[in-house]
Order: structure tokens, then C-alpha cells, then sequence
């Protein structure tokens, strides 16, 4: 028996709704399954977008500078003093000059790449050199004082850092307190006569600001420091004003990095 006509148009009928189903997934495929947060550990070792980089880090930890938390160093190097002579004392004429060493320890906190604070304890010693007249327009002799004092200054500075090249460059600036060992000692010389004295020298405070340059050398960096200093009030000796001082140093020396900055993020 012959099946009649619309039987035979059900089955493409019922084909159709599947045909467009098909077609809509060829041509709007659905997005692909998300990472699961088990996935993603695996891929990322952490949940969630990449994390920024420290701030902190240095740019130039390939060069080994400014890549550590913390700096120790230790230089030396000649400093060039200028003696003032106080208008509380009879000394007069040029202000005197002479050539001392400096011998600095340090310890320096690198903050962020561009900046770090540096803490110093100075040993240095003075050797000025006063001169006036006693006696009459007519009749007078020269005589001279020298003054001889040890001390520690210790200075607290902040620097700025910069990485031009192969180099680091740290404009600074800070303060200082000097703190005397012992007595000052000081000698009058008059007619090839010399007599010593001993004076109780009070502490004083002062300013500073310089350049230093590193650059990487072995384990460390060789360090030039370049720095003018100048006491903000005169030496004091007893109840009576001395000098004041002023002075250029040049010191070279070399410090360690501890503590290397670890950069976050993808490695």
C-alpha cells in the first residue's frame, strides 16, 4: 500500500530544527571553557591576573646597581679644612688651611631604585693653624697657635639615583653631628718658645652635600665621593669661640650589596 504524501514530508520536516541547530553552532561557536582556578594555578603559580612588579626593585639589577636592600662600605681619602679664626680671639689675617684624612664606615638603605639613605660614622682629625701680632705699631712679634683635635662626625644623608650607562650617579645632602675624642690640644709658639695647653671641646652640628659615583667592580661597587661640609657653628673650647671650619673631601672606597630584591610577577 502506498504510504500517503505528507508521511513522506515528515521526516525532512523533523530534520530541520537539528540542520539550523548544526549551522548556528558552525557559524557562532560557543566561547571556550574558562581556566578553572586549578588550571590557572598551574599555569600562572597563582589565582587571579599578574601581579606588578615591586616598585621598589631597581631597573639596572643587571648591572648590580642598586639591586640590595642594604649597602655596607668603607673609604678613605684626603679632605682639604679652612679655619676661620672667630672674632672672639686676637688671630688675624688669611683663613688657614690644611690637608687631613678621612677614614668613613657606612650603612645604606636603598628605599626604591631612586632613592636611599645613608647613615656614616667619619673619623678625621683637625690641625689649624692661627697666627696674630702682639706688641706695638713699632715694636711687634708674630706668634702662632695650633689647634690639634681628633673626632667622629656622623653623618645622615639622602640621596637621589640615577644609572646613566654602566654607572650610578647620587646627588646628596644631609647634616652631621661631630662629637670630639677628648681634648683639643693646642701649642702657642712666640719668639721659638712653645707652651701646650689642653681645652674641653664642645660638640657642634653642620651641613653637607656632594656627589658619588659606583660602579660595579667584583662582588661589590668602587665607590668616589666628592662632598663639601661645613659646621654650623665655630669650635668652642671652654667659654671661648676658636674657629670655624669648612672643608672639601675626595674619598674613594668600596661597599657590599645585602639582601638582593626579588622582582614579582611572571618569572
Amino acid at each position: 500500500m502506498k504510504k500517503h504524501p505528507r508521511h513522506n514530508a515528515a521526516l525532512p520536516a523533523a530534520a530541520l530544527p537539528t540542520a539550523a541547530l548544526f549551522l548556528l553552532l558552525c557559524l557562532f561557536p560557543p566561547p571556550a571553557a574558562a581556566q578553572t582556578r586549578t588550571e590557572e594555578w598551574v599555569d600562572t603559580g597563582r589565582f587571579g591576573a599578574e601581579e606588578p612588579d615591586d616598585p621598589s626593585a631597581s631597573p639596572d639589577a643587571s648591572k648590580g646597581l642598586g639591586a640590595d636592600w642594604l649597602y655596607l662600605g668603607l673609604r678613605a681619602g684626603p679632605s682639604l679644612r679652612f679655619y676661620t679664626p672667630s672674632d672672639d680671639t686676637p688671630y688675624t689675617g688669611n683663613d688657614t688651611r690644611s690637608v687631613s684624612l678621612d677614614v668613613a664606615l657606612w650603612a645604606k638603605l636603598q628605599l626604591f631604585s631612586f632613592l636611599s639613605i645613608q647613615a656614616e660614622t667619619v673619623f678625621t682629625w683637625d690641625n689649624a693653624s692661627l697666627w696674630a701680632y702682639t706688641g706695638t705699631v713699632s715694636d711687634y712679634e708674630r706668634y702662632t697657635k695650633d689647634y690639634r683635635a681628633l673626632s667622629f662626625q656622623f653623618p645622615l644623608v639622602i640621596k637621589l639615583d640615577f644609572y646613566p650607562g654602566a654607572f650610578k650617579l647620587s646627588p646628596f645632602a644631609g647634616a652631621y653631628y661631630l662629637f670630639p675624642l677628648g681634648n683639643i690640644e693646642a701649642s702657642l709658639s712666640l719668639n721659638n718658645d712653645k707652651e701646650s695647653f689642653n681645652y674641653t671641646l664642645s660638640p657642634s652640628i653642620g651641613v653637607l652635600g656632594g656627589l658619588s659615583g659606583a660602579m660595579k667592580f667584583g662582588p661589590g661597587m668602587i665607590i668616589i665621593d666628592l662632598r663639601y661640609a661645613a659646621d654650623l657653628g665655630e669650635f668652642k673650647v671652654e667659654d671661648a669661640n676658636i674657629f670655624k671650619r669648612s672643608m672639601i673631601s675626595l674619598t674613594l672606597g668600596y661597599e657590599f650589596g645585602f639582601f638582593t630584591k626579588q622582582k614579582r610577577g611572571r618569572p
